[in-house]
């Protein structure tokens, strides 16, 4: 009985196959219902670059276990948080190792939050190609995916925000915005699809896909074990510090955004989603948890958008653009800005005048003469 009931929990060849198949050659293909597009020419006529053609993902057939979890991630994802907190429990960190963490964290953040999220996913902002290959490069060093996929799964959440569309949708639960929509498939009526025409054609962006998994290797593990076994003689804190705990610390805070900042803190700007601004999601975030205004002015290059908001993602940008490393930084009028936030006031005061009570209205009130007032 007991190895029957397992071998029905444990995935089949096939499915691992398949979900493999999904993982590894088919990164590119947009989920959802959209047109068949085959190339994509760029914005130089003499160029043609063939693409990979966008088609519908097919669900697995069957109702088992495993056809819930998507397993590469899971067990990707779960093994390294294992592994991560054997490190915490079991291997000393060192003072300059411990240096060495906080910084390549912090860039690690960076390439995602800069990189990722502003420039290519919301194109709030443009860059040098050297700038670029950095930010696609130590970008997979946290290995959140490639760029296509997580600006596409970024891209589906604004669209679809709320909504059974949405990958991370926080009326799913905190626990499945924060880490479970990584660890299980999404059913095929609950995919949205998000226009990539314009990363498709972006050569640094297809190459960091096409080598990918090259680069974040090198990034994630590799790098940081030789830095901190060259540098400081500590070849197993590299890895299990610099390396595995590190990448889990910087998802985790990537994470954060899907959860706490659509759970915690206020709301601004709108009240019509969940996204909340809160400066403390905002420093472990680089900038990041300021959400509420991001989601109404996505395309702003600034998330914390007053000079005291806690946004280090909006002050390195700017330093870059001094060094016209990037470039073109977008920024929403102030009046803009200001009409949402006087409109969430006056919402706010109209709620806040509701749980006042005036008493009875002055044409309800009873009337008198003055003769009758003074016997009164």
């Amino acid at each position: 009985m007991a190895p029957g009931v397992l071998a029905y929990y444990l995935p089949t060849w096939a499915g691992i196959k398949s979900y493999l198949s999904e993982i590894f050659p088919s990164e590119l293909m947009p989920v959802g219902e959209a047109p068949e597009k085959s190339a994509v020419e760029s914005n130089d006529d003499t160029i043609k670059k063939p693409v990979y053609t966008m088609k519908k993902v097919e669900r697995v057939a069957g109702k088992s276990f495993h056809s819930r979890w998507y397993w590469p991630f899971a067990l990707g994802i779960l093994t390294a948080e294992v592994v991560a907190v054997f490190a915490i429990i079991f291997v000393k960190l060192q003072r300059n190792t411990g240096i060495f963490v906080v910084l390549y964290g912090v860039l690690s953040g960076l390439c995602i939050t800069a990189g990722y999220h502003r420039l290519w996913a919301h194109r709030a902002y443009k860059a040098s190609k050297p700038l670029e290959l950095f930010l696609a490069v130590f970008g997979a060093s946290s290995i959140q995916g490639s760029i296509i996929w997580w600006v596409q799964n970024h891209r589906l959440h604004h669209r679809y925000t709320d909504t059974e569309r949405d990958p991370y949708n926080i009326k799913r639960g905190f626990w499945y915005a924060h880490h479970g929509w990584i660890l299980f498939r999404r059913k095929e009526e609950d995919l949205g699809y998000a226009d990539m025409t314009d990363l498709h054609a972006n050569k640094i962006v297809v190459w960091q896909y096409k080598y990918y998994f090259y680069i974040c290797g090198f990034t994630s593990l590799v790098l940081p074990t030789v830095i901190c076994g060259c540098l400081f003689g500590d070849w197993v804190g590299g890895f299990f510090w610099g390396g595995v705990a590190r990448l889990v610390g910087v998802q985790q805070v990537t994470f954060c955004v899907n959860s706490v900042a659509h759970t915690f803190g206020t709301q601004p700007y709108s009240d019509e989603q969940t996204p909340r601004d809160n400066w403390l999601t905002g420093i472990i975030t680089l900038g990041e948890g300021y959400h509420n205004f991001h989601h109404a002015f996505p395309n702003d290059y600034r998330n914390g958008v007053r000079w005291y908001d806690i946004d280090l993602t909006k002050w390195v940008l700017w330093l870059l653009e001094q060094t016209h490393l990037a470039f073109a930084l977008k920024r929403f009028p102030r009046n803009e800005i200001m009409k949402g936030r006087a409109a969430m006031k006056l919402k706010n005061a109209e709620k806040y005048a509701k749980r006042v009570n005036y008493g009875t209205p002055i044409e309800e009130l009873a009337m008198f003469t003055e003769s009758e007032f003074v016997a009164e």
